[in-house]
């Protein structure tokens, strides 16, 4: 239940300008007017917890926090007593809203066209190869996204494409109903790069990957000379040719703009680390899921984006190995759930270490985001310091720690309403507060109340699997189609799949309530990849993911014979 309609005069229509703040435009964006929210219990993150006090919000910002704070004249009271109230929590690795890149249709080189854009005459993209995109530009997050993100307790998310070399500039958007693409809250925030190459095209390999982006980053180094001298207005110096992509590199290779580098094995995070070195760019690891093996390196990047979408034991380091010998029969089993303790204490042991970090869901649904990071308090990490690193690190890493992340006077009124403290074992959210504009939440049986916004099928009854199932990936060039026969012992299953790239055996399967999970391991490009399966059961049908290493993740469904 809302806590009250939001008064009419409280709305200020403007038109926002990306690259200011929101609390410092000139003309503020629609707000949900004035509010004093009393007998409130006040986890500010980071000046304490307020027992019992006020928090007043005068269009969309914070105007004043305290246990003696008096309402003003004009404020809409609310009366929270027995509630808590704490900072929205920030996403940092959203890629919602983004428009489906435009596949390559002239085969293997790369040639004609890439879908409507191009046929009309446009200039062809370079997916993964464009640093100066603006995402600003482009977002346009779905309803249900939002909806789906804020009923978790996230109020902001940094979106940008997941994949690619130079991935472009993010853009930091708050989750709000009316427009999010119109009320940016910072853009750009940095440069996001990775280590994946481009199919059918140079780079393809890691080699081709690392190769470009170090002559790409020396080009910028050049450029940066160039226009200096021509702005300089020395005689004789020609105009440098207009080139946004490299236009982009610059500030990012002045250590102007931060580098958003996704890596999460140890390798990638060492590759990284050394870029970085050698550049002397601002460095942000996103990722670093094997953290926990390169303690040395990630000590001396800026604070991580640490990503709770825990890697099946066949994706570890040096686990992959092991998993290949011939071992006793329940071995998978023992194995996984050795992995699980390592990785699922990540965080933890980077905070022991003294690294500083925020959590960041990868490509997990908001709801399995938030059953995760539980996982890694089970696993040793504080709760508080979860919090944090879902609030004010969050915000400082994308350079907003004066706007966002912890509920103090001058900050925009992000904030969630709820039963109880933050990441608690029982804690519902009731009400989210986005811009100073408040938004109900719908109730639900999950845990933490927040099952039905998002998905996560897990729990309840086991779903029965066993038999022939016909699978079709939805893959970047059509759908594909493989045959699947799974058998089931209690919540373990075993079989395996025959598609184009022959049959693979089915390992590390595993039946938990409705959803199912798997790995095969298959030949692709004369190397072996493993593909990890995710899906929801609905009696003869199966929905889900499939995560297949640096060809990324793709939909799937399949259908049991009957």
């Amino acid at each position: 239940m809302r806590l009250a309609p939001p008064l009419a005069s409280g709305f200020i229509l403007g038109v926002v300008a990306l690259t200011w703040p929101r609390a410092a435009q000139t003309q503020a964006p629609a707000t949900g007017g004035t509010w004093a929210l009393t007998n409130v219990r006040i986890e500010t993150v980071t000046k304490g917890t307020i027992e019992k006090g006020t928090i007043v919000i005068r269009d969309g910002i914070i105007q004043a926090v305290g246990p003696n704070v008096t309402a003003p004249g004009d404020a809409r009271v609310v009366d929270l007593a027995g509630r808590t109230v704490y900072p929205g929590f920030i996403d940092l690795t959203s890629s919602m809203g983004l428009p489906t890149p435009p596949q390559p249709q002239g085969g293997p080189g790369g040639g004609g066209g890439g879908g409507a854009a191009q046929s009309s005459g446009a200039p062809a993209r370079n997916v993964g190869l464009e640093p100066g995109r603006v995402i600003a530009n482009e977002v346009a997050p779905a309803a249900a996204d939002i909806r789906a993100s804020r009923d978790a307790g996230i109020t902001t998310a940094l979106v940008a494409p997941s994949r690619g070399v130079f991935r472009g500039l993010s853009a930091l958007i708050p989750m709000r109903d009316d427009s999010s693409a119109q009320y940016v809250v910072k853009s750009p925030v940095g440069m996001h790069m990775g280590f994946q190459g481009v199919a059918g095209r140079y780079p393809a390999t890691l080699l081709g990957v690392i190769a470009y982006e170090r002559q790409e980053l020396y080009d910028a180094q050049r450029r940066g000379l160039l226009l200096d001298r021509y702005k300089a207005r020395e005689r004789g110096v020609s105009r440098p040719a207009y080139d946004a992509n490299l236009d982009a590199l610059v500030p990012v290779v002045r250590g102007q703009l931060p580098a958003f580098f996704g890596a999460s094995n140890e390798n990638e995070i060492r590759r990284a680390v050394e870029i970085a070195k050698e550049f002397d760019l601002k460095l942000t690891i996103v990722g670093a899921t094997e953290g926990f093996r390169a303690l040395d390196a990630v000590k001396t990047a800026r604070p991580l984006v640490v990503s709770v979408e825990f890697p099946q034991a066949v994706e570890v380091t040096g686990w992959a190995y092991r998993g290949a010998q011939r071992r006793e029969l329940n071995d998978s089993a023992t194995r996984d759930a050795a992995v699980r303790r390592i990785v699922e204490a990540n965080a933890a042991t980077l905070h022991r270490a003294g690294v500083k970090f925020a959590l960041a869901p990868g490509a997990l649904k908001p709801n399995d985001f938030i059953a995760n990071v539980h996982k890694a308090i089970a696993a040793g990490l504080p709760r508080e310091v979860a919090v944090e690193a879902l609030t004010i690190r969050a915000a400082e890493i994308a350079g907003v720690g004066d706007q966002l992340g912890s509920i103090e006077p001058g900050k925009i009124a992000d904030l969630v309403v709820a039963d109880g403290p933050p990441l608690g074992d029982s804690t519902r959210i009731r009400t989210v507060f986005v811009d100073g504009i408040d938004y109900d939440v719908i109730p639900s049986a999950g845990r933490n109340g927040q099952r039905a916004a998002g998905g996560g099928g897990r729990g309840g009854e086991m779903a029965q699997v066993a038999g022939t199932w016909i699978m079709t990936v939805n893959g970047p060039q059509g759908a594909m189609t493989s045959t699947m026969t799974l058998t089931q012992t209690s919540d373990a299953i075993d079989g395996n799949m025959i598609s184009e790239f022959g049959t693979a055996a089915i390992s590390e399967g595993r039946v938990d309530g409705r959803t199912v999970t798997w790995s095969a391991s298959f030949q692709m490009g004369g190397e072996r990849t493993t593909v990890n399966f995710e899906a929801d059961v609905d009696g003869a049908r199966m929905t889900g993911r499939l995560r297949a290493g640096e060809m990324g993740s793709m939909t799937f469904t399949a259908e049991r014979k009957p």
